[in-house]
């Protein structure tokens, strides 16, 4: 690609701090992965940057617009200047620690075609070895996001479904200009951790929808940007809770669409759950808590029996069959 005056149809937002050598990287394989399009301009936004990344940036002027902040202001600061510089009619929001597959991009860009309602829409994400880092996120319910499946190979047919879910991550985000500016961007109130995740919960709260799209794969390095932030991250952590700790956790409602957790009713208490081992295993470690609640399953059942035998209830019969999943 190269510098246009046209109007691009996505402006790919690059924000950096301080990781020359792993932009000039980045910069190469983006670029080689949309050398086929011209409908699309990289913005490169420095956040304060005290190593050669200015240099960096420099190689690349033929085909990069940059900004730079004086300061290091965090991902949101440097994700929101580099949209105010965009031209493009979406963006998308893309770490420096990242490898494409090929079509990545367009696949990403047919998806959000394809679905208007989505306001944002993420991507499938690797681990150098292969396996799910990313395909989607959950609010747990001790009211902290996690990444759904990570460690899943990328095969396994629950994270090669696209579709609704409640949060992506930003490390590859896209999101139409009209909600970013409607929402005016990343909250700067969080530094360096859960910016993407409020910005998500942000959109559901006016109606807009968040997406994930198996079919643009790309790997991320993960950690290679991370290094200083534990300070920043619990502060933003702090502020995240302070703020949506209240908001109905999801990742059973995930589990149980997906079918790794099944319920199997019955005319009476207790219900059969099935689990698969791929997400989760019992633990009786609990300080008694996992003993004391077997003992409550063998009170029902204690019930249950007797009710079988005869002892009269209101509105009672002969129990149903359990729903024909055995």
């Amino acid at each position: 690609i190269r510098l246009t005056t046209v109007a691009p149809r996505v402006s790919i937002v690059v924000p950096t701090y301080n990781t020359a050598d792993l932009l000039r990287t980045c910069l190469k394989l983006l670029l080689h992965s949309i050398s086929h399009r011209d409908d699309v301009e990289i913005i490169v936004s420095d956040d304060g940057s005290v190593d050669e990344t200015t240099e960096v940036i420099a190689e690349f002027a033929a085909v990069a617009t940059s900004v730079r902040s004086a300061d290091n202001r965090g991902f949101a600061s440097a994700c929101n200047a580099g949209a105010a510089a965009a031209r493009g009619r979406s963006l998308v929001f893309y770490n420096t620690d990242l490898e494409p597959t090929p079509g990545w991009l367009d696949e990403l860009l047919d998806y959000a075609d394809a679905h208007p309602a989505a306001a944002v829409v993420g991507v499938k994400l690797l681990f150098p070895d292969g396996r799910i880092q990313h395909a989607g996120c959950v609010l747990c319910a001790d009211g902290y996001p996690r990444h759904a499946y990570a460690g899943f190979p990328a095969d396994h047919e629950v994270v090669n479904r696209s579709g609704l879910v409640s949060i992506v991550t930003g490390a590859c985000m896209y999101m139409s200009r009209r909600w970013f500016e409607e929402l005016a961007g990343f909250d700067t109130w969080y530094t360096n951790g859960y910016e993407d995740v409020d910005l998500c919960f942000r959109v559901g709260e006016v109606g807009g929808e968040v997406h994930y799209c198996h079919r643009s794969t790309l790997t991320h390095l993960v950690s290679a940007t991370r290094e200083g932030r534990t300070a920043e991250f619990a502060e933003s952590e702090r502020r995240f809770v302070a703020r949506w700790g209240q908001r109905r956790p999801d990742d059973f409602d995930r589990y149980l669409r997906d079918g790794m957790i099944e319920v199997v009713y019955g005319r009476y208490f207790p219900f059969r759950l099935r689990v698969s081992p791929e997400i989760a295993v019992i633990d009786a470690s609990g300080e008694g808590g996992y003993a004391a609640l077997m003992g409550q399953l063998h009170d029902v059942r204690r019930v249950n029996a007797a009710l079988k035998a005869g002892a009269t209830i209101v509105g009672g019969g002969s129990e149903e069959p359990a729903s024909g999943l055995g």
